[in-house]
């Protein structure tokens, strides 16, 4: 189960990564290339793919790990613009809320 409470915090990687990873590849992604502890409760790390159309998060409650995936089936994700070049960014809440429910359509049927 997925409890994000208030204390939460949403790191997202500034780089597509692998989808086919699951929660020890994602956790090694989390210590090694983001610099964080990826079994901080406190804390949930957002993945994106190449092609903006699949979105992972990766959060460790005090049972263990969870992964929480999406993917667009018709459209992709907004595509985020950084303002600064780091390896990770922290993300707002409602931020999250918008990229994991906002689909952009990529074509259209008549």
């Amino acid at each position: 189960m997925i409890n994000f409470d208030s204390r939460t915090k949403f790191f997202m990687k500034s780089t597509p990564t692998d989808m086919r990873k699951g929660y020890e590849g994602l956790a090694s992604i989390v210590r090694d290339v983001m610099g964080h502890n990826p079994r901080n409760y406190n804390e949930a790390f957002v993945f994106y793919s190449k092609d903006y159309r699949k979105v992972k998060i990766l959060h460790y409650d005090i049972n263990g790990w969870v992964l929480c995936s999406k993917w667009f089936t018709d459209g992709k994700f907004l595509k985020p613009e950084f303002e600064e070049c780091k390896i990770t960014h922290e993300l707002s809440r409602e931020t999250l809320i918008l990229i994991m429910s906002t689909s952009v359509q990529t074509k259209i049927r008549i």
